[in-house]
């Protein structure tokens, strides 16, 4: 089943429900308004038997109410169905602007309008296989199916055999280049099987499927997977049915037995070898797997054995998130509820929505029971009769045991969930069969789940103890307890505390005394911050290379490394008329007191972090800093007053009038990450033939983004133009957008609606060609309008008065 929210399926219990739906085929987008109705057929181990390996292929018959033009074999079909979860037209207080009338100042207030909400889910991806205009009724109706019809070409693999079953399924989803379901695909099981020949894709991973007892499927997001039967906990009430819609049958279907034949090499050719799994009595499977031998069809048999239901018909409202191979909890007409799989689903939309559930696998027995000697029998009686301790009995299955006593045991499985039933006396004197507990949860703690409510009956059944002080104490013990990120212990709680191995690396806050520790080889090339008291320390063989932050102070201090690069962040190195320097391969890093003072470095790095560095001397051109490399790239503070960096892909120039008419030129790609704002004009640079000339941005006063394209209305005056799906990611869609139509013809066209995806235009003349423009708002700055800053008269009146300065100069 899909995940959706509450309110989804609030919705869709409600008694009144608004459907919308989305079809996009190719590029163009469909809305209710297009279509007369589309029907979805899905499927699972549907048929007459319950059929193991199916590759049913899900489809889709579409009508729309206009002529489609060119739709090509293949073409990708996407279909989705949304519910109102608000429906705006069944809340009254809810006043549409367009219907307020005119009503005197202080008698009436307008209620802020608040517009349908639909929330969506996929229905899945379809290809096209017939598509058939009818120009009589001007309608078209189109057929789908899902990616099977990709896989009908031959599989020929290139796995060296024996081979993991997990292997090969992979291997066919790789060359038939489907897109799988990882987490599926990484449960499918590794034993070893034969190489499959002479079959499709579609057929071998069929084959796939039938070793793991289930189906495969492409799923509503196109994804290749193996599925069994899967129990969501999904109930569909009596008032949800229509009058008469339950059709049961009251002969339970059980699997009786398993058989496959396979064609086996001996000594005198080629011979049928027929393989059992199970009972040959009751409703049988019938396999065809070139490849199967009888331990995989006993592995098979194991997963399929307990499997039980009622076959049924459903007409229902329908819920387009209940997929096939879901089991479904249904109420008979005496009440009493049971589990049945959805084994196959019909959807069908009309501007509402009905479906068909169904799981009509024959119950009735294909085979004669074999027959056994009577003393076999009675053998046969005694063992399921009695118990190793000679006592009561202990039985399975979905059979009544006969000749029961009081205190026997029975295992019995109801669909998915397992019972137990005990033979009890009753009040009134007999003995029968009592339920004591069940896997299926009560309607009450169900439907506590279903809304997420805690309940302290649900908490008390984990695990309660009065071991430590007699009272009531929640336990949880195991041996595989994984406590994740989002687990939360209070302050204080662990008052002591066993650790097996402790990584001091994630120690990031509060004190270690020292007083109390012992620290033996400290090894402090990750020490970042604080300071080491030279007074009280004596450092040999000092591995200062990691030294991020902080001070190193020291006369004649002398730092040497062979091969590395030096880093300060926030802080400094100074030099007063001391010699500092680092060595390094081609490198020196040297501080002068004369006007040369600076340092170099050729050839080598340095890196600096919210740092500077500084000199005694503050003569003019003083300070000096080059880092340069071979080629002269590189940094160069120098006397000019100016900043100069330059490489192979960049350059940026910083200087007081140097630099033409700009104090700072970037070249090459620029990026800003934040806010960017300019006191100035912001211009794009053009060469024109008598000059480089400047355009000015455009703005807004809000934060507006803009496409601007061309379309055509057809024959019926109308066309859907889709909003390119990468311009509606960074516009907001569920704020106004506005749209800018001009004719290219005679005739006028209009906006007549607009929603998430597409807007629709409407002409007074068929196949009027126009252009649009649209301006959205930017996402993240939706309510931005004329932002007021923080920035003072004052200091733009400084920034004016300092560049007129500049000018003069």
């Amino acid at each position: 089943m899909l995940t959706v929210s509450d309110d989804f399926n609030n919705a869709m219990k409600a008694e009144n429900r608004r459907f919308e739906t989305r079809i996009k085929v190719g590029d163009k987008v469909f809305t209710k308004n297009n279509i007369n109705s589309w029907v979805y057929s899905g499927g699972s181990i549907s048929g007459e038997t319950f059929q193991i390996g199916s590759t049913f292929s899900n489809s889709i018959k579409i009508e729309f109410c206009s002529i489609l033009e060119n739709i090509k074999e293949l073409t990708e079909v996407t279909v989705e169905v949304g519910i109102a979860t608000y429906d705006a037209d069944y809340h009254y207080d809810n006043i549409p602007p367009e219907k307020v009338g005119s009503a005197r100042v202080g008698y009436a207030k307008l209620i802020h309008y608040k517009p349908t909400v639909y929330e969506y889910v996929s229905i899945g991806t379809f290809y096209v296989t017939k598509c058939d205009p009818d120009r009589n009724e001007n309608k078209t109706t189109l057929e789908a199916s899902d990616r099977f019809v990709f896989l009908e070409n031959e599989y020929v693999s290139e796995l060296t055999y024996p081979a993991s079953i997990r292997d090969v399924a992979l291997e066919i989803a790789n060359k038939s280049g489907s897109i799988i379901n990882e987490t599926n695909f990484s449960m499918i099981s590794t034993k070893k099987i034969s190489k499959p020949e002479g079959y499709t894709f579609r057929q071998a991973i069929g084959l796939i499927a039938q070793f793991e007892a289930g189906y495969a499927r492409f799923s509503r997001t196109n994804q290749l997977e193996i599925m069994q039967l899967i129990d969501p906990k999904f109930a569909v009430s009596p008032a949800e049915y229509f009058q008469k819609g339950l059709t049961k049958n009251e002969l339970m279907y059980k699997i009786g037995g398993i058989s496959c034949t396979v064609s086996v090499q001996s000594k005198s050719g080629n011979e049928q070898v027929t393989y059992l799994a199970g009972s040959n009595t009751g409703p049988q499977i019938v396999l065809e797997n070139k490849v199967m031998t009888q331990s995989l069809l006993d592995d098979i048999y194991q997963k399929v054995k307990n499997i039980n239901f009622y076959p049924f018909t459903l007409n229902w409202r329908g819920n387009p998130a209940l997929e096939t191979g879901d089991w479904l909890t249904l109420t008979d007409r005496d009440g009493t509820p049971f589990k049945t799989p959805n084994l196959s689903y019909t959807l069908t939309f009309k501007g509402g929505l009905t479906a068909t559930s169904s799981a009509n696998t024959n119950s009735s027995a294909q085979t004669i029971s074999a027959y056994t000697p009577p003393l076999q029998q009675i053998v046969k009686d005694f063992n399921s009769r009695i118990d190793a301790a000679g006592k009561n009995s202990v039985y399975d299955g979905t059979e009544e045991p006969p000749y029961p006593k009081e205190g026997d045991i029975w295992f019995k499985k109801n669909g998915p969930d397992d019972e137990i039933w005990i033979y009890t006396k009753l009040a009134d004197g007999t003995y029968d069969w009592v339920m004591t507990t069940s896997t299926r949860l009560s309607d009450e703690i169900q439907e506590k789940i279903n809304n997420s409510v805690p309940s302290d009956e649900i908490v008390k059944t984990i695990n309660l103890s009065q071991e430590m002080d007699g009272k009531e104490w929640l336990k949880i013990k195991g041996a595989k307890i994984w406590l994740t990120e989002e687990t939360r212990i209070d302050d204080a709680i662990i008052k002591d505390a066993m650790i097996g191995n402790l990584s001091a690396s994630k120690l990031s806050t509060g004190t270690l005394n020292a007083a109390n520790v012992n620290i033996i080889n400290l090894n402090a090339s990750n020490i970042s911050t604080g300071t080491l008291n030279g007074n009280n320390i004596n450092v040999i063989n000092l591995n200062a290379s990691n030294i991020s932050t902080g001070t190193i102070k020291g006369k004649n201090l002398s730092i040497d490394l062979d091969i590395g690069a030096v880093q300060f962040q926030h802080g400094c190195l100074t030099g007063n008329n001391n010699l500092i320097r680092l060595d390094m391969d081609y490198s020196y890093f040297h501080s002068f007191n004369s006007k040369g003072s600076g340092f170099r470095i050729n050839n080598g790095e340095i890196s600096f972090f919210d740092g500077f560095f500084s000199s005694t001397s503050t003569q003019f051109g003083s300070i000096g800093l080059d880092l340069l490399s071979p080629d002269r790239s590189g940094i160069r503070f120098g006397g000019e007053k100016g900043v100069r960096i330059q490489g192979g892909d960049y350059s940026i120039s910083v200087g007081y009038g140097l630099f033409g008419d700009y104090n700072i030129k970037l070249s090459g790609n620029t990026g800003v990450t934040g806010d960017f704002s300019v006191l100035g004009k912001k211009n794009a640079i053009h060469v024109t033939r008598d000059g480089i000339r400047e355009t000015p941005a455009y703005e807004t006063a809000e934060s507006y983004l803009g496409d601007i394209g061309t379309a055509e209305t057809g024959e019926d005056c109308t066309v859907i133009v889709p909003i390119e799906e990468h311009f509606s990611d960074v516009i907001n869609t569920d704020y106004d957008y506005q749209v800018f139509l001009q004719s290219y013809g005679e005739g006028v066209a209009y906006v007549v609606s607009r929603d998430k995806t597409s807007f629709t235009v409407l002409s007074s003349v068929p196949n009027l060609p126009f252009s649009w423009e649209i301006k959205g708002k930017r996402r993240g700055y939706e309510n931005d309008r004329l932002v007021l800053t923080d920035m003072k008269f004052e200091e733009i009146k400084e920034i004016e008065e300092q560049n007129s300065k500049e000018e003069e100069a």
